[in-house]
């Protein structure tokens, strides 16, 4: 029988952290997903409670033997609705075929990724997914039954270790949750550590989330540490105040919806409502292969 998580070990997952990995490490996703559709109005909407109003127009529930987990207003007015199982999900999408209010698709899932920490350099990354093949007989069958779309090197990332990187793969779940338990993996003469790897990114230069800056499109850099349109963090003058920190994207947030989040952290920081909320949103867009 598996390991329950402890307490602390479930609180830093949920905190973002990584979870243990290795044999004898206890199963715990990153983020637990519910199964989840999303609404769109096809009619004039003007307000979130509008679009909600139309869902509950176009569908009852009372006579249902359960209902949404989660209703939750996203961009554009649209709605992302949860359900506990694949079952519900597909109930509500046949009653709602053929409305012309609304369209309602699935949420897209995206595929899981894993990070291989400590590669020597000595090994090409255009050879690394062969490697992996070829000396791991237990992930073989797992591979090679998704014909070679299942483990791709999607990038390298720099290690502290000049002699060594490391590599982020896109791999499909049961490969995902195999790898996790491996802690360890096999990759020419080393034994190379395995973890999971957020899809999260958030964006240096513009604060935003989504992308890099390498791929910012944005005219100007802002400061994560003061806000300030005039500078990057790099050149911030107010980096030795204390008093100065302040959230470009939750003052930006209030500003907007007349919201009074807590400005007094840096756009960065894992205590931030808006980089939480993003992170979170993007997690549960992540099929892990896990069903509570």
């Amino acid at each position: 029988m598996a390991n329950k998580p402890t307490y602390a070990q479930a609180a830093a997952v949920a905190r973002g952290a990584s979870a243990p990995t290795g044999p004898t490490a206890p199963r715990i996703p990153p983020s637990v997903s519910k199964p989840a559709i999303i609404i769109s109005p096809t009619v004039e909407v003007k307000s979130r409670q509008d679009a909600v109003e139309l869902f509950k127009k176009n569908i009852n529930y009372r006579a249902s033997n359960y209902a949404p987990a989660r209703i939750q207003p996203v961009s554009n007015n649209k709605l992302r609705v949860e359900f506990d199982n694949e079952t519900q999900l597909k109930d509500t999408l046949t009653r709602l075929q053929g409305k012309s209010e609304l369209k309602a698709e699935p949420v897209r899932k995206l595929r899981p990724m894993v990070i291989l920490k400590g590669i020597s350099k000595d090994v090409p990354a255009d050879d690394l997914i062969q490697s992996i093949i070829r000396q791991n007989t237990v992930l073989t069958e797992l591979i090679n039954n998704g014909g070679g779309e299942n483990l791709k090197l999607r990038f390298k990332r720099e290690n502290r270790n000049a002699n060594l990187y490391n590599a982020v793969l896109l791999v499909e779940p049961k490969l995902y949750n195999k790898m996790l338990d491996m802690g360890r993996i096999s990759v020419e003469y080393q034994r190379v550590h395995v973890a999971s790897f957020s899809p999260f990114l958030q964006c240096h230069k513009c604060l935003q989330f989504g992308h890099t800056k390498l791929r910012c499109t944005a005219d100007q850099n802002l400061c994560s540490h003061c806000a300030s349109t005039e500078h990057d963090v790099g050149k911030c003058p107010n980096k030795d105040k204390p008093n100065s920190v302040k959230c470009y994207n939750c003052h930006t947030h209030n500003t907007r919806f007349n919201t009074k989040m807590d400005t007094k952290h840096t756009a960065n920081s894992n205590t931030c409502p808006r980089l939480r909320a993003m992170r979170e949103k993007i997690n549960n867009r992540v099929d892990y292969g896990y069903t509570p």
